[in-house]
This record gives C-alpha cells, sequence and structure tokens, in this order.
C-alpha cells in the first residue's frame, strides 16, 4: 500500500466520533435472508435452502424500488444469524447496536423477544446479556417490517421506503460499569457549548455511566480536552458513588479562552473530549467526541452569521441512496458523494429528509460543511398517540445521537408537513419544537414548507420554503416575487429556501429554453440549467434568505414516478443516480461557488444538432477566457454569474470542435467538446 492510500485509509477511519474501550464488533457476514411468511421460531429447525445469504447492510427493495409501478414489496421480513459468545464474556455486558432498520424491528435471542423498535434511520441499542448463552452460539433473528401501517415517520413522501437492515450491526462488549450505551443510541457523551466567543467558550459536558454491579460503586469520570495536534488543553475528575444497577449523569464544565473557532470551509478546526471512566484507577470504558467551538445567529433582514460575520448557506439537498443498494450503502460512498458536494463549493447541506449514517455528519464537521439534521415528519400525519409518540422519539434519538457535530446547525421537525389532507399538524410541532430547546437549547429549530403562509411555518426558530416556480407551476422568475413578498409581509421572520429543481434527463437535449412538462417524457438537460441559472442569480441577490439548497444532490429512487424517460426515478439531481455523470448545472454551481480555476462547455451531450446556427455556452470563474469553433475564435458574451454565451455560433455540415481555455491565478484550464452538425 503507498503512502496516499496508508493516509487515506487512516483518514477515512479516525472521522468515528466515538472509541469504545470495550469490544466492539461489526457484523456484517453471515447473515441469512428470508422473504416474509416466516413465524417467530421456525427459524431454528428452517433448512438452508429457506434462506438466502446476505451481507449487510441490505435492503430487499435495492432493484424493486426503483424500477417504478410504486409496486415494491413492503411487509416484514426475516434475517439470522449465528453469535458465539465465550464463557469470558459472562462478566461483560451485552449490547447489540442497530444503526438502522426500516421501518420497524424486533429483535430476538435464542427465540425469546428482547425488544422492538418503530422508525427506520435512527439506531438503536438492545442489552440483551439475560437473553445470551455463554460459551455456546446464540441464534439471533430480526424481524424487519416497512409495511404502510407502521404508525411511525414517514406516512408517505417522495422516496422509496426501502425495507432491510440498512446500516450496520455492531456487537458491544462492555465491563459492568461502563458509559451508556442505550440512551436512544446516543453515545453517552454531550457536549453542549452555553456560551461562545471570540474571547471565551464555556462548555458543558455530560456523561452517563451505568453501573450494572449488584453492589454500590465508587467511579470517577475523568475528561481530557485536547487541541487539534492532540495536546492536552485541560483535564479534570469528577468522582461519585453509584447505587447498584443504576445510571447516573457526571457534569464537567470546562471554560477556554480565546478559543480557536470552528470557521465553516475557512477554517473547520476541531479540539476532541476524551473521557475515561476509572474504577480503582483502572480505566473500564473510554469515549472520544468531536469539539467544535463557534456560534450563530440569524438575522431577518441579513441572514446566516456564523462567529459573529455573516455567512451565506448554500448548497444542496441530498438523499442518502445508490443506484441498485437503496439505502443499504457504505461509509466509503458517503464520503463519496460528499466529496462531490464540496467539491462543487458547498456552504451547507440539507441531510433529506430523515436521520443520516453518523459517519455523515463525522465528516462534515471535519470539512466545515455546515448541514441541516431532520426526521422524517413529511407530508401528512396520522391522528394516533403512538405515531406522536414515535414522531417525539425520532427527534430524541437524532438530538441525543448527533448533538456533538459542529456542522449542525439546526434540527428539522417537517417537511411539506401541509401537503396531503388529514389531522392538524400545529399541535405536533408545536411539541416538536419544544422537545428540540428542551434537547439542545443552543442550536435553531426549523422546518422546510411547501406552503409559504401556512400556520405550522411560524412555530419553529426558522423555515425555509420548498419551491417550484418555474417546473410545477409559474415560471423561474417567480421565485423572486415570492421571497421578496414573504420577506415584505413578515419581516420579522427569518426565511429559507430549503427546496428548487428541475428534472434532466442527460440524453434529452433541445436549442433554446422551452419548459417542458414535469410530468412529461421529455426532460432536457438544457432547462435544468436556465433553471438554475435563474434561481441563483435571485438567491444570491437577496441577503436575507438564511439558506438555499438545491433540489437535489444526486437523481434518486421513487418508485411512484414515471418522466423523464426514468420510471422509478426523481431526475432533479445535479449528478446522475450511477454517479457517472455531472450534469451541466452542476458545473454552473462549482464556477460561482469553487475558487478553484473552472473552464466548463456545456451541451456536451447535445452530439447530434441539427440547425446550423447553434447556441454555445460556457461556465467559467476565469479572467481571461478564449473560444474556438473549428479554430476560429468566437466573440463570448458574459451575462453575469460566471455564464458565457455565442448565440450565433455556425456550425460546419459533420464534426465541430468547440476548445475553450481559461486563465485564472496563473493558473490556465482548457476544455474541449465535440458536436455533429445534422442537416
Amino acid at each position: 500500500m503507498n503512502m496516499y492510500k496508508i493516509v487515506f485509509v487512516l483518514c477515512f477511519y479516525f472521522l468515528i466520533p466515538t472509541v469504545h474501550f470495550g469490544q466492539v464488533t461489526t457484523i456484517r457476514d453471515g447473515w441469512q435472508f428470508h422473504k416474509a411468511g416466516l413465524t417467530d421460531s421456525s427459524f431454528i429447525t428452517a433448512d438452508g435452502s429457506f434462506w438466502e445469504n446476505v451481507m449487510l447492510p441490505h435492503t430487499w427493495n435495492g432493484l424493486d424500488g426503483q424500477d417504478g409501478g410504486n409496486n415494491y414489496f413492503r411487509g416484514a421480513c426475516y434475517y439470522k444469524t449465528d453469535l458465539l459468545l465465550s464463557k469470558d464474556d459472562s462478566s461483560k455486558i451485552i449490547y447489540l447496536k442497530f444503526n438502522a432498520v426500516n421501518s420497524y424491528c424486533e429483535l430476538y435471542v435464542n427465540g425469546a423477544l428482547v425488544g422492538s423498535h418503530a422508525g427506520g434511520y435512527a439506531a438503536f441499542v438492545f442489552n440483551i446479556t439475560s437473553f445470551a448463552k455463554f460459551g455456546e452460539v446464540n441464534k439471533l433473528l430480526v424481524k424487519a417490517d416497512n409495511s404502510a401501517s407502521i404508525p411511525a415517520p414517514p406516512v408517505s413522501a417522495d422516496f422509496t421506503f426501502f425495507g432491510g437492515i440498512t446500516r450496520d450491526v455492531e456487537l458491544i462488549k462492555t465491563e459492568k460499569i461502563h458509559i451508556m450505551k442505550d440512551d436512544h443510541g446516543s453515545p453517552g457523551v454531550f457536549v453542549n457549548l452555553l456560551d461562545v466567543s471570540k474571547q471565551s467558550a464555556n462548555i458543558a459536558v455530560l456523561t452517563e455511566v451505568k453501573n450494572s454491579y449488584t453492589k454500590e460503586s465508587k467511579v470517577t469520570v475523568k475528561m481530557t480536552i485536547h487541541d487539534a495536534r492532540g495536546a492536552v488543553l485541560q483535564q479534570q475528575m469528577n468522582t461519585k458513588w453509584l447505587n447498584r444497577e443504576s445510571s447516573t449523569a457526571f457534569r464537567n464544565f470546562v471554560h477556554i479562552n480565546n478559543p480557536h473557532l470552528w470557521n465553516g470551509r475557512q477554517d473547520p478546526y476541531l479540539y476532541s473530549v476524551h473521557i475515561e471512566i476509572l474504577v480503582d484507577g483502572i480505566i473500564k470504558d473510554r469515549s472520544v467526541q468531536p469539539l467544535g467551538i463557534r456560534y450563530f445567529s440569524v438575522d431577518p433582514d441579513l441572514g446566516f452569521f456564523l462567529n459573529g460575520k455573516p455567512y451565506r448557506l448554500y448548497g444542496v439537498a441530498m438523499h442518502e441512496e445508490r443506484k441498485n443498494k437503496g439505502r443499504a450503502i457504505s461509509d466509503r460512498e458517503r464520503k463519496e458523494d460528499i466529496d462531490q458536494m464540496a467539491e462543487m463549493g458547498c456552504t451547507y447541506i440539507r441531510l433529506a429528509h430523515y436521520q443520516h449514517g453518523n459517519y455523515t455528519y463525522a465528516y462534515l464537521d471535519t470539512l466545515g460543511i455546515l448541514c441541516s439534521a431532520e426526521i422524517p415528519l413529511i407530508n401528512q400525519i396520522k391522528e394516533s398517540e403512538e405515531f406522536r409518540s414515535n414522531s417525539k422519539q425520532e427527534l430524541t434519538e437524532l438530538i441525543r445521537q448527533e448533538l456533538n457535530h459542529p456542522s449542525i446547525c439546526v434540527w428539522g421537525v417537517s417537511n411539506e408537513i401541509n401537503y396531503k389532507k388529514g389531522p392538524d399538524p400545529v399541535p405536533l410541532i408545536r411539541e416538536l419544537n419544544e422537545l428540540v430547546h428542551t434537547e439542545d437549547p443552543y442550536r435553531l429549530s426549523a422546518l422546510a414548507a411547501m406552503f409559504p403562509e401556512a400556520a405550522t411555518n411560524w412555530i419553529p426558530d426558522v423555515y425555509s420554503n420548498n419551491r417550484y416556480d418555474g417546473w410545477y407551476y409559474n415560471n423561474a422568475e417567480g421565485i423572486a416575487k415570492l421571497v421578496d413578498s414573504l420577506h415584505s409581509k413578515f419581516p420579522a421572520k427569518v426565511i429559507g429556501l430549503s427546496e428548487y429543481g428541475a428534472g434532466a434527463n442527460v440524453f434529452h437535449h433541445q436549442e433554446g429554453i422551452k419548459k417542458p412538462e414535469p410530468g412529461g417524457e421529455w426532460h432536457p438537460e438544457e432547462y435544468q440549467s436556465y433553471y438554475h441559472e435563474t434561481y441563483w442569480r435571485i438567491i444570491q441577490q437577496r441577503p436575507f434568505l438564511w439558506n438555499s439548497t438545491a433540489w437535489v444532490a444526486f437523481d434518486f429512487a421513487s418508485d411512484g414516478r414515471k418522466e423523464g424517460m426514468q420510471p422509478g426515478m426523481n431526475d432533479k439531481g445535479l449528478i446522475t443516480v450511477d454517479r457517472k455523470i455531472k450534469k451541466d448545472a452542476y458545473y454552473f454551481y462549482k464556477a460561482n461557488w469553487n475558487t478553484q480555476a473552472l473552464v466548463y462547455i456545456t451541451g456536451r451531450r447535445f452530439t447530434a444538432r441539427k440547425q446550423k446556427q447553434t447556441v454555445i455556452k460556457l461556465y467559467s470563474n476565469c479572467e481571461k477566457l478564449t473560444v474556438t469553433l473549428n479554430g476560429k475564435a468566437l466573440q463570448m458574451v458574459k451575462n453575469g454569474y460566471c455564464i458565457f454565451t455565442c448565440a450565433d455560433a455556425q456550425l460546419q455540415p459533420g464534426k465541430n470542435t468547440i476548445h475553450a481555455a481559461g486563465m485564472k491565478d496563473n493558473k490556465t484550464v482548457k476544455d474541449e467538446v465535440t458536436v455533429n452538425y445534422v442537416n
């Protein structure tokens, strides 16, 4: 392995924020899967042919959830595996952590029901110690169910509800005195910023410690703050007596003078909080958590501020998904996706429409990309106490599991919650908003709205609009009138744009700008580019918008859709679902958001042109630009926002070569495209 690969591997794995002192094993291999029709105990005697060998993470909807027809399988399926625990493990506490099972899970160990969990996108933990057999093989059975009847969000949404064990399963063995593992799947260590400025930072660190002994124990929590180089900044010891079979919270308060602030993409500086649990001077458990010290605020007229300075939040909304895999993806794939958004120049990502894998938040911490984290309360609610309880549980899980990540600036409580007819969502949104401020008084609550003046919009601290002027209704310029009207009518409210976008099939092309039918088969790439050019110009001129995120980073599965000649797909992505093609609109944003020199010729897939006179368009942020067609210089007109066009380029029959070269900061970049003129 060469040095580059060694550095990459080390950086990749050290992003994991929690380090366990006990033994943690990810159980990916050795699983078997059966699709429906199984009783809870028959797995013991069922023969091998009854089961399919699979590796986790896994979904049974990887193919039928993306092929259209809205007929993908939704129901109960089963996973089983063998788990060998040694006799030495009998002195330990044994946990199983599921990082996500969609949408409902039951765990059986040796035929006995351990517990259940509703909600498909958060982690949860079961203590299986009392169900386990030590010195022999244990039989694990997992029931996973993505039925529409599950009383937990989401009820409906414009994406496929991929069923399965869609993230890793971890076996955790701890000492009997340990950092709590089963508080809503959280790390058990919570880092809270109480008061931060350029001059000082007051921080509270809460550590939940569990004593599983049948006797009282004297426990010390040792907290150490390290700077980014690993040097010790502060250290504290906190000792308490813990009652038998109980848990206790230890609180440490830290004051740091002149902190090195976590400052977005300019300087994502990270301290770290190291926690050690000691009994009689012996370490029993350990955890390491990220600490990014920063402060932020919002202003109705000036938008978002980071560390006291205006900081524009612009970027994309992003699903967590891959072609043929659904949401059963790896951390390496998460990194690849985020890297492409970082390359484009995003300062902000809306992680839609549910809790993403923990790696995503940790990686954004290191890149300095701010983000929103939200629960899948979408379109409508169910009128039941169970649904209400599960909604609050999902929000509690989200906040406690991801609280320590400085990249998160808002907690999202809903998306387009008034879209479909149903019970009034206002009471539930109020409860969720209060829950955000109870769990995390430091950050903001938010929601994404379909209707710009709905009663739910004014409940959270900030809200954003999902707008498709120029796609589903009105024209693209109409977004300016809408946001200006809202800003004028509600001058004290903080508003943003959480979604805007248009579909595009990279093999559909047209001369000129003609709006296609959103639900039709023809989705030309040129219209998507025009749409995003128009929106960004309007957004950039309005600093009062606290955020703006284009919909969406990548094409994604929505099995009920049938449009753009891609059934089962929402094609509004800036990159194709297979990650192979970056659409022209991606490079438009890259030219505007990334300061590195760029020259990009648009329409490069529009290779068969039928008009002699054509438009040649480039995206470039270069100071000097030279463009030729078949060796002859073209007079390019700069239209603003890194757009250059020649409206009357004359093609010759057959092959035509477009060449562009630009220079910025003494760096030369080039691009070349060949098109054919067919008379």
